[in-house]
C-alpha cells in the first residue's frame, strides 16, 4: 500500500524504521559499572576455594564479562550505533607498532624512571605480580592473556568506541584528548599505592600518547581493529620481559 514502504532498486525499505541512536557518556559509565559488578561478584564466587590466585582470576574474567555483557546489552537491546569492530587480516601487522611504540617511550621515560624508582621496583602492581617468583602460574598466565587479548579488545570497544563516540561530536581533537585522558586516568587504580604520585609520572604520560595515536588510528581507519592489535603490541612487550627469569633480569638491573 502506498506509504507503507519506500524502494531502493527492488528491495522495499521500511519507512519506519530509524536510524541506531547515538552512544553516549551514560553508556561508557554504565559499561564500567558493568565490569565493577562482575568483579566482585566472581570474586566472592570464587572466595570458599580458599585460594587467593584463583579468586583474583575469577574476578579478572568477571571483570571482562560484566564489560561485555553491558555493551551487548546496550548494543542489542537499546538500538546502539555500530562501534567499527571490525578485524582484517592485516591488522596483524599493527601489534610491531605497539611493540615499537612501548619501546620507544619506555627509553625516554628510563632516565625518570630509575631515579624515581631507584630500587628497580616496577609502577604498576600487575607487572610487580608479574615479576613475583611467589605467584601461581595460573595467575601469571591469566593476567598475561588479559593484557594481551582480553584488555586490548574490551578497552578498545569501551574507549574508542564507546566514549570515543560519545564525544565526536564536539570535534575530533576535543575527542581524542578526551578518551586519552580518561584512558590514562583509570590506569591509576593499577598504580602501586605507595608511590602512587612517582607511579603517575612514569606510567601515565605515555598511556595518553598511545591512547592519542589509538583514538587517531581509529578515526582514520574507520575501524578498531588496528587500535586493538596496537594495544595488544603495547602490552605484548611488557608481558615478555616480565616473563623472562627472574635471574636474568637482576643481572641485567646490577649491570646498569
Amino acid at each position: 500500500m502506498p506509504g507503507d514502504a519506500s524502494y531502493v532498486g527492488s528491495r522495499p525499505v521500511d519507512a519506519a524504521k530509524t536510524p541506531a541512536r547515538s552512544w553516549s557518556i551514560a553508556d561508557f559509565i554504565y559499561v564500567w559499572l558493568g565490569g565493577f559488578l562482575g568483579a566482585g561478584l566472581f570474586f566472592v564466587i570464587g572466595l570458599p576455594s580458599d585460594n587467593a590466585d584463583w579468586a583474583i582470576v575469577l574476578a579478572l574474567a568477571g571483570q571482562y564479562i560484566g564489560n561485555l555483557s553491558v555493551l551487548w546489552i546496550l548494543k542489542k537491546r537499546r538500538d546502539r550505533a555500530d562501534l567499527g569492530f571490525s578485524i582484517e587480516t592485516k591488522d596483524i601487522f599493527y601489534i610491531g607498532l605497539g611493540l615499537i611504540l612501548q619501546l620507544g617511550l619506555a627509553l625516554l621515560f628510563l632516565p625518570l624512571a630509575e631515579w624515581l624508582f631507584p630500587d628497580g621496583r616496577p609502577p604498576q602492581q600487575v607487572a610487580e605480580v608479574l615479576a613475583n617468583l611467589d605467584s601461581s602460574m595460573l595467575l601469571r598466565v591469566s593476567l598475561i592473556v588479559a593484557a594481551v587479548v582480553l584488555a586490548p579488545v574490551t578497552e578498545e570497544l569501551i574507549f574508542r568506541g564507546v566514549l570515543l563516540k560519545a564525544v565526536e561530536h564536539r570535534g575530533r581533537i576535543f575527542a581524542m584528548v578526551v578518551s586519552a585522558t580518561v584512558f590514562s586516568a583509570v590506569h591509576v587504580l593499577g598504580l602501586d599505592p605507595e608511590r602512587i604520585l612517582a607511579s603517575a609520572v612514569i606510567v601515565l604520560p605515555p598511556i595518553f600518547i598511545l591512547g592519542v595515536l589509538l583514538a587517531w588510528i581509529t578515526f582514520r581507519t574507520g575501524r578498531l581493529g588496528p587500535a586493538i592489535f596496537i594495544h595488544s603490541g603495547w602490552n605484548l612487550l611488557a608481558a615478555l620481559i616480565l616473563l623472562l627469569p627472574p635471574e636474568l633480569l637482576e643481572s641485567a638491573a646490577q649491570g646498569r
